[in-house]
């Protein structure tokens, strides 16, 4: 069945990019403008005097956001490094002109990559890093400025918003397959010249601001194999299949430089993954071909010797299946954004690469499978726009916010997912001490109940005043909240249960029935 086109709509959005140190338009930036209720993003590129339009707009909230290569990329309204932008809300028709972005311009790390003996390192990939909130805890993770050192090891990272940055270097090596040679590498290093992420040394940067002082050295170290055999759940070698070495847990944002590597499994069940540097790792199986497939994964720590005669049993995936349906028993709606459920990991640290249940289509008849799935999930679903999830059944017993854990080659039907057009709304407004609207702020509302305050939890959510100075939340649960407007908030950062704990004494407490649509004024809190 061929998917219905995208809505096209009658608003338009028009403004000008420019450069935010000088005033100078910036030309050909890309500007792009998504919102939830609008399946596919519009992309636009500005002219010669920095201007954009975006046309045939549905009526929905949308994000804008602006990026040029040497500048720092901004959304619309944006004040603040890591937090988020305004929103714009358009209606059927409506046009929004003059809207404008200035775009600082980048800051730029530089440096040199060196061996143990101060040469130059060539064709080494180098990384900037920082801390922010993802998966509710804060972690080290890539940047987005990446580059190779030249013949001279030098490297330069630009396009940098201001921050603390941390500097990895990696350089891959090639594999040793003759015992005579030589199975030293380098392991991958942190400025000042550690292999420890822990004790690298952060790299502060103002706006526009460039430190080229920021030269390390790799830290040599013996390369070593990771061997062993991987079994069916039959008892024999599988037919065909990978391993792969990760970072296990909360290591896996703060190593997210340093992949252990990976291989194929022979047929005879054996493995071996070459060139690997000390560390803490989770080793990971997948079997068969295409779709359904075995899993396995053991949790290895890799010395100074090669680490052999290991042995990896796998199990089949666990299967969910079920059946969407309304509250109300009508049919299901007809929409271009068509129904998909899926399977989402219950804590951020679930194993990357064997989680399966991404998500699905549903079929004609509103049923739904979800395969590989191999750790505890919660169901979600994605709705036309005017419905939300309801609620999730298994047995007659309510598991909408409670972790599902298939065990290995387990299929748990009779799921029911129920969707309702009972949506519960929030809007309202910020005012600061002099009773004025406020722009630059962002509403956390989050459940009273601590237990409801988890990864992937529905009472959670975050907005930000649109060009009016309107908060919007919708697809709200019933249930006690909590409501709070702060303003500097990283994005990310109400996800984090122990944040949310430290701003409970500030919040205004609210209840919403279901379907309920509520107004809400808040004053600007400090923290």
């Amino acid at each position: 069945m061929a998917e219905p086109p995208a809505p096209r709509g009658t608003a338009v959005l028009r403004g000008q990019v420019v450069a935010m140190d000088t005033g100078a338009p910036v030309r050909r930036a890309q500007v792009r403008v998504s919102a939830q209720n609008v399946r596919e993003a519009r992309l636009a590129t500005t002219d010669a005097d920095g201007r954009f339009e975006i046309r045939e707009l549905a009526a929905g909230r949308y994000t804008m956001t602006a990026s040029k290569g040497g500048f720092v990329t901004l959304q619309y309204g944006q004040r603040r490094p890591g937090e988020s932008g305004t929103p714009l809300e358009l209606a059927d028709g409506q046009v929004l002109d003059k809207l404008l972005i200035g775009l600082p311009r980048g800051s730029v790390i530089s440096g040199r990559v060196t061996d143990e003996f101060g040469e130059p390192v060539a064709n080494a990939a180098v990384m900037a890093m920082r801390y922010t909130y993802a998966g509710g805890a804060r972690r080290l993770v890539p940047a987005g400025a990446r580059d190779t050192t030249d013949d001279q090891g030098q490297y330069r990272l630009f396009g940098l918003p201001p921050g603390d940055y941390f500097v990895s270097a990696n350089l891959p090596t090639r594999e040793v397959t003759d015992p005579g040679d030589d199975p030293s590498g380098y392991a991958p290093t942190y400025f000042p010249g550690t292999p420890n992420p822990g004790e690298a040394e952060r790299v502060r940067l103002g706006l526009a601001q460039e430190n080229s002082s920021v030269s390390f050295g790799l830290v040599a170290t013996r390369l070593v194999s990771v061997s062993g055999q991987v079994l069916g759940s039959t008892g024999g070698p599988p037919p065909g299949g990978s391993v792969v070495l990760m970072p296990p847990g909360n290591a896996r944002g703060a190593a997210a430089f340093r992949p252990g590597g990976g291989g194929r499994i022979d047929t005879s069940g054996a493995f071996r993954i070459a060139n690997v540097a000390p560390g803490r790792y989770q080793l990971q199986a997948r079997t068969g071909v295409r779709g359904e497939g075995e899993f396995a994964r053991i949790d290895v720590t890799v010395g100074a010797e090669d680490v052999a005669g290991l042995t990896l049993v796998t199990a089949p995936a666990g299967r969910l299946s079920g059946t969407v349906v309304t509250d109300t028993g009508a049919p299901l709606p007809s929409s271009a954004q068509p129904i998909q459920v899926a399977a989402r990991p219950a804590t951020p640290d679930a194993a990357p690469a064997l989680g399966g249940g991404g998500g699905g289509r549903i079929a004609g008849n509103g049923t739904f499978e979800l395969g590989n799935i191999t750790d505890p999930r919660v169901i979600r679903v994605t709705v036309p726009q005017g419905w939300m999830l309801k609620s999730v059944t298994l047995n007659g017993q309510d598991i909408t916010d409670t972790p599902i854990d298939v065990g290995p080659g387990q299929h748990v039907a009779g799921l029911r997912v129920e969707i309702t057009q009972k949506v519960g709304t929030l809007t309202g407004t910020v005012l600061d001490a002099r009773k004025q609207p406020v722009l630059d702020a962002t509403v956390v509302l989050f459940a009273a109940d601590e237990r409801l305050r988890t990864f992937q939890s529905r009472f959670t959510r975050t907005a930000r005043p649109d060009q009016q100075g309107t908060i919007r939340i919708t697809g709200l649960p019933p249930g006690d909240y909590m409501a709070v407007a702060l303003q500097g908030l990283e994005e990310g950062q109400a996800s984090d249960p122990e944040f949310l704990t430290s701003i409970e004494e500030l919040a205004t407490r609210l209840s919403l029935e279901e379907g309920e649509s509520r107004a809400l004024t808040l004053d600007l809190r400090q923290r």
